[in-house]
Parts: C-alpha cells; structure tokens; sequence
C-alpha cells in the first residue's frame, strides 16, 4: 500500500473516532471467482466470520444482514464488487461509513482473498489487501482481515473482547463448510428443516467439538417447536463450553417462550456478563420486564438494546408497547412509527401504530396505516380497526365543517339552526358511502374470522343505520349466537323487531334481556308507548315467581331473584337466594360473584 493512502485512511479513520463511539461496518458479500458453485459457501462464510467477531467489539456496528441486504437492493447491488457510485449509494442507504468487500478464488487448494475497504461518504478506496494460503487457514485469513480493521480503526480491545476474538468455531473447514451450507439452507425463502438439521449434524459428525453448530442445531430445535431438543442441545454446550455466552441467549429463548421468567433473566444476565455487545439479551430481558409490567427496568434493558444495535426494529416496537400498555398512546407512536420505519413488511408493527393514532383520535393517519398492515396481510383485527376509524374520520370531518361553517357565519344568521342534531354525518351521499366502506370493512373481518363477535355487533349497527333492516336483523341474530348474552345486541334487535312493527318478537328480547340483567328494568320497568307503556317488570317478575314456585331450586331462576334483590338493595334477601343456589351447585360462579359483591358492598 502506498503511504499517502496509508495517511488518507489514518486520517479518515481518526476523524470517525472523534466523530463517534462505535464505526459502522457494512459487510458486501465477497464475489467468487473460482467460476464453480462448489465454492459459493466460502462467501458467506466469510461474511458470517467478520460479522461474528466484529459484532463483539463495542468499537464496531455492523447492521442486521437482513438489514444490510435490503440496502444493496435498494442501492443497486447485483453481486461483485461494487463500485465507487454503488458504494456511495450503500453509505447513503444504510449510513455506514466503512463497505468491507472482496473476491475469492481457489488455485487447487489455495484460497486467494482480496479484501477491498471503501470509503462509502464519496466511494473512494481507502485500502486493499490480497491474502494466500491453503483453505485450512480460512480462520486465520478471516483474523487478519479484523485485526486490519481494528488497527486502522484505531479501537481498543478489551480483554473480555479479545477472549470473544480468540473463541475458535472449529479447527475443520470441512465442518466449516457444512454447517455454512446449513445456514444458507435455513436462510432460504422456504427452508427444509430437516435438511438443516442434517447438514448441521453433519458438521458436528465432523468435528464433535464444534460447539457454535451444537448450538445453532438447538436454535433450529427452538424455531420449530421442539424444545426439549433444543434444551438438549444447549446444556450440553454450557456444560462442555460454560464460558461460551450463545448457549445460554439459546436457553434463556425457550425460558422466554415457556413463560420461566426467573430462569429467562438468569440466562439472558449470564449472556451479558460473557458478551456485553449482546444487544438481543438486552432486548429479551427489557421484553420480560414488560411482561411483569416493571416499565422502568424495561425501558432500561431496551434503551440499551437500542445504543447497541440503533437499527433493530423490535427494539423500538417494544419501547412503544412500554407507553401503549399505559394508555400513553402519542408517547408511544413515535416509537412505533421508527420500528416501521425500520422494517415496514411487519403488519404488527402498522396495526399498533394504526391503533395508537386512533387512540389519539388522529384518524386519517390511523387509516394510512391500517391500510398498510392490510395490504401485507389479511387480519380480523385490522379490518375491525378500519372500520370503526373509517366512522370516526367522517364524523370528526363533520364536526369540523360544522365548526367551520359555524366561524364563517355573520352575527344574527339563522344558518344551520334547523339542522338534525342526531344526524352526525349530514350529506346522505357521504353518509351512504362511509356506511358503505364499514360494512366492507366489518364483514371482510368476518370472512377472516367468522366468530367475532364485536365486528359482527358492528356490522349489525352499520346495516341497521343504513336502513337494511333485513341484514342488521340477520347480522344481530349471529352476534347473540356468538354471545348469547350480549345485552346491547339484545337491545338493539328488540328495537328493530319494534321499527318493523313486530311487537312480540321484541317483547321476547326485553324478556332475554331481563334474565341476563334484571336490574335494567329496576330502574325503567316500564316500555314506551308502541306498547302502552306497559309495565314490563311487573310482568316478567310475576312469570319468574310462578316459576320458582313450580321449581324452588332451579338454580338460574334463583340467581336472577337474587339479581332483582341485590338491584334494589335488599341485600340480605339476595344474598339468601346466592347461598341457596351454592347449596346445590357448589362451584356457581354467579352466586359466588353475587355474594363477594354484597360483602365487600357492606364493609362501607
């Protein structure tokens, strides 16, 4: 290397350590140029080393592969080695500093390497270094090529780090291979799990010390369901290897998932104390820390995750779940919008956003992302989430106007003064087509998941509002066979067997009505005038007590007398009535219920 190129690269790499703590790597897969696919996995083996060792040094950041692909992508990457526009097309993409790329080739056994480092700012080559050697020095090759970047980096190491550095995978590049190609396999658009886990054992038929593929076997294990396997697999590496920190990450995930907390956190703080730049076991312990709603700790554990790897989005869709889970739903968006940011095919991460907006009662940005979540993927909630927004957008727009309209009328105008208060939505063409678009909404929620029960309710009330009285009815009917006893939906089917002039049908509804919730009628006993104001609790009382004459301990008219009692404050008779029921049937939760609410009711 010639020594004013030497100079430019100490110069550029001491102003990034002024600039700041960590130089921001990207890894561009290295091109083969053996002209055989034989040798495609070196590639990524590769990329899978330096990213490896470089992700233990505090020094360094290196974005998420998955990341880091959709940036060569975007960027206009097709493979080899980019040039100075595709490299400063990356460095704007992905703000890295540094491209680290190459070539390889194999002359017999020989393994050839040119490593090309970039300056991604303007795309100009800051060094180059070839090495040779036989394939077996594929380790040592891929040590010197970080021990370049440390030193032009000018980093310090500390000695937990360089222990991590001299952590070595296998001493067998055959084995090597095979577990590369297990990797490239399980990376794959539609992976074969078991061809994973043949190639992954293969690697540790070859050499039965290769702890990193024991380990990443069991991570294969954990992925498709099988955790006592995968359970297996790490407390053998812990017991060969207790200093090697991924099999505890590896153990800590099935505590996680089976819901072992106090062991989860032992794990994920034993990872830690073995690799501090471990960002994902901060990341899980801040998640567990929600789950036990410590949001303090939380957002401690995350707000580290976040310095260490600024870039994952989970990172910040949890940091939003701390603030939704408290009902602080515009702290939350501005996290939940950087982990769509970060990775937009999510649709979770576009329903809670959506959710959170319309929390906040900011509708149209609500819809946007609802729209977004549903174009990745169809889901019930989501479609709930459009439809219910869908109305409140055209109401707040409404209100708006009115209010509008209301500024520009002149002292003394009688503008507006006749308008239907009750008529939210004003213009009937507006109206048909916001009622419109929530039917579609509603139902396409249905058709993903036939029993919800509230799109169903809704689906109903929005039928009911356009005046289909045919399809509320039909859509009223399935909600009380998904819940039969859903007051509100007993309500409303009552009133529109009323609008349609079938009295005794709705009169049967108000009859459900008092069965499930005697103390509605306690206070209004009586109906309007379309029945003569008929005294309706009179007569369902009478029918009651006839019954509990004719069977004095059935136990569901017994709760309902107990019900009426405890509405109208005649405790001990209500009471009375939840023992009597108890007698016969011990494990009445109602009657149990009854009774824990009297009692605590008479200790003020």
């Amino acid at each position: 290397m010639k020594p004013i190129k030497i100079l430019l690269v100490i110069v550029f790499f001491v102003s990034l350590l002024f600039a700041q703590d960590k130089r921001k790597v990207g890894l561009v897969p290295f091109a083969n140029e053996t002209g055989s696919s034989k040798y495609d996995w070196i590639s990524f083996g590769f990329e899978y080393y330096l990213y490896s060792k470089l992700s233990v040094l505090s020094g360094f950041y290196v974005p998420e592969k998955k990341v880091f692909r959709e940036v060569l992508e975007k960027a206009g990457y097709t493979g080899g080695i980019p040039d100075e526009r595709t490299v400063m097309h990356i460095g704007r993409y992905s703000g890295v500093e540094v491209t680290v790329s190459g070539s390889y080739k194999m002359n017999g056994n020989q393994l050839v390497l040119t490593v090309y480092y970039s300056n991604s700012f303007n795309g100009s080559l800051l060094m180059d270094a070839t090495f040779r050697g036989p394939i077996t020095d594929f380790f040592n090759i891929g040590r010197k090529v970080i021990d370049q970047l440390i030193n032009l980096a000018g980093i310090n190491v500390t000695s937990t780090e360089k222990r991590l550095l001299s952590f070595t995978f296998t001493k067998s590049i055959t084995a090597y291979g095979s577990f590369i190609k297990a990797y490239l396999e399980n990376e794959a658009p539609h992976p074969r799990n078991e061809m994973v886990i043949g190639l992954f054992r293969k690697a540790i038929r070859e050499d039965p010390k290769f702890w990193e593929a024991y380990y990443n076997l069991g991570i294969v294990y954990f992925n498709t369901g099988r955790y006592q396997q995968a359970l297996e697999q790490f407390n053998q590496v812990i017991t060969a290897l207790p200093n090697f920190d991924k099999p505890y990450y590896g153990r800590g995930l099935i505590f996680e998932k089976q819901k072992k907390y106090q062991k989860a956190i032992a794990d994920f703080k034993k990872v830690i104390e073995l690799n501090p730049n471990n960002f994902k076991a901060y990341y899980y312990l801040g998640r567990i820390e929600i789950q036990k709603k410590a949001y303090r700790e939380a957002e401690e554990y995350l707000t580290k995750a976040r310095k260490l790897n600024p870039e994952y989005a989970p990172i910040f869709y949890e940091l939003g779940n701390i603030y939704y889970d408290q009902d602080r739903y515009r702290k939350c968006i501005e996290y939940y919008k950087q982990a769509v940011k970060l990775d937009d095919q999510k649709p979770l991460y576009h329903l809670k956003l959506a959710d959170s907006y319309y929390r906040s009662q900011i509708y149209y940005n609500a819809l946007n992302e609802v729209n977004a979540a549903l174009s990745l993927r169809p889901d019930a909630n989501g479609y709930f989430l459009k439809g219910i927004t869908i109305y409140k957008q055209a109401v707040l727009e409404e209100l708006i106007n009115a209010f509008l309209d209301l500024l520009e009328e002149k002292p003394g105008s009688k503008k507006n003064t006749e308008s239907d208060p009750n008529v939210l939505i004003a213009d009937p063409v507006k109206r048909k087509k916001v009622y419109t678009d929530m039917a579609d909404a509603f139902s396409s929620a249905i058709r993903v998941r036939p029993d919800f029960m509230e799109a169903t309710f809704n689906l109903a009330l929005t039928y009911h509002e356009m005046g289909d009285l045919q399809q509320a009815e039909r859509y009223y009917l399935r909600t009380l066979q998904i819940n039969p006893t859903l007051v509100r939906a007993h309500i409303k089917l009552a009133k529109l067997y009323t609008e349609t002039g079938r009295k005794e049908m709705a009169l049967e509804q108000y009859r459900k009505l008092f069965y499930i919730d005697p103390s509605l009628f306690v206070s209004n006993p009586t109906l309007g005038p379309e029945f003569h104001y008929i005294n309706v609790f009179k007569k369902f009382r009478s029918e009651l007590e006839r019954q509990i004459q004719n069977e004095p301990n059935n136990p569901k008219n017994n709760l309902v007398m107990a019900k009426i009692f405890k509405a109208q404050g005649q405790y001990g008779k209500a009471a009375n009535l939840a023992r009597k029921v108890l007698t016969f049937s011990p494990n009445n939760q109602e009657a149990k219920k009854i009774l824990a609410q009297i009692e605590k009711s008479s200790r003020f």
